[in-house]
């Protein structure tokens, strides 16, 4: 294996000029540069990345902790980040935390560990436990998906509340007074607690009172199937449901059209995220589309102005969304 000393002997030029070139340091001409280059390639010299971080204080890798893999919010965002972040010359260490909150903890310690010069954290609760975790986080970390500029935590954020209204007085305006909500877990506060706040709104805008329920399962079409076959018997008298995800929309469309009622028509349903498969499912999912692949570039830049110090206006950006209608309202 080639040495440095090789290298420097090849380019006729000594081991510091060499060392200075590898590390990006000044003071070396252009003309040095490219006959240094030029030996490091003949040789076959392999720059020893881990000395070369210790020297620079700089590893160029930055940690992304996602609670899920298969989700389009996740598949797309990370597309966005990662495209800001080679540019940059940095590498992503990828971390899948299946939606458990110690997950999220444990990858936040893991990543400061491997000296991770920023976190982006899709996260799925906001608690005091989390920003504690975060404060003593010697890297930066920007959320993405909650709220935590409260705690003086850069925030990349979707409109949920506003979409939980929208999709309200949709409903409303389709003839659904009776509407109910299927959520998530309540320590999700975008998904559950800011989407049915904004339904709630709509509704007691429109002097319609409180939904018929707030049920609460998982982020899958199983739960969203399985909660809809339950809440029909509770409420056969519902002409309306929102649901916090698309994948829970398209489990409920299931459930409706099973029980002899037809979704869209007996029936109206919204859910959120504009996921592919709302477009095929029968009848086709009316959504809202997220701007996700733009949440994760908004997100990586702002770990790279965080990692260079450099200033912020705003610790919270939230991104606009567009209603996408389509049969089920």
């Amino acid at each position: 294996m080639a040495s440095l000393h090789d290298v420097a002997r090849l380019a006729g030029v000594s081991k510091s000029t060499v060392s200075r070139v590898v590390n990006d340091e000044y003071g070396v001409k252009n003309s040095t540069k490219e006959k240094v280059r030029k030996a490091i390639e003949e040789c076959g010299y392999v720059v020893n990345q881990v000395a070369k971080d210790l020297k620079s204080q700089k590893t160029n890798l930055i940690g992304v902790i996602v609670p899920t893999m298969s989700s389009n919010a996740t598949s797309l965002g990370v597309d966005g980040l990662t495209k800001v972040f080679e540019e940059q010359g940095k590498h992503v260490l990828l971390a899948n935390s299946q939606h458990r909150y110690e997950k999220e903890l444990e990858y936040i310690r893991l990543f400061n560990q491997k000296r991770v010069e920023g976190i982006i954290l899709y996260a799925t609760h906001l608690d005091k436990t989390l920003t504690d975790a975060i404060a003593q986080s010697s890297a930066p970390v920007v959320l993405v998906g909650q709220d935590g500029s409260f705690f003086n935590i850069p925030s990349i954020v979707h409109d949920d509340q506003r979409v939980g209204f929208i999709a309200g007085q949709t409903l409303v305006e389709k003839g659904a007074s009776k509407v109910g909500f299927i959520g998530v877990s309540s320590k999700d506060i975008a998904v559950d607690i800011m989407r049915y706040s904004g339904l709630e709104q709509a509704l007691s805008h429109n002097d319609l009172g409180a939904p018929l329920f707030h049920s609460r399962g998982e982020f899958t079409i199983e739960s969203g199937y399985e909660q809809t076959v339950s809440l029909l018997t509770q409420y056969p008298d519902i002409e309306g449901l929102f649901c916090a995800t698309d994948k829970i929309a398209i489990g409920a469309i299931k459930a409706i059209n099973e029980s002899g009622k037809t979704a869209g028509t007996d029936i109206k349903v919204i859910g959120v995220g504009n996921d592919e498969l709302g477009f095929v499912v029968t009848p086709s999912l009316t959504t809202f589309a997220y701007a996700f692949e733009y949440a994760g570039e908004t997100a990586a830049n702002t770990v790279l102005d965080l990692i260079n110090e450099k200033p912020h206006s705003s610790s919270k950006v939230v991104l606009g969304f567009e209603p996408i209608k389509r049969e089920t309202c």
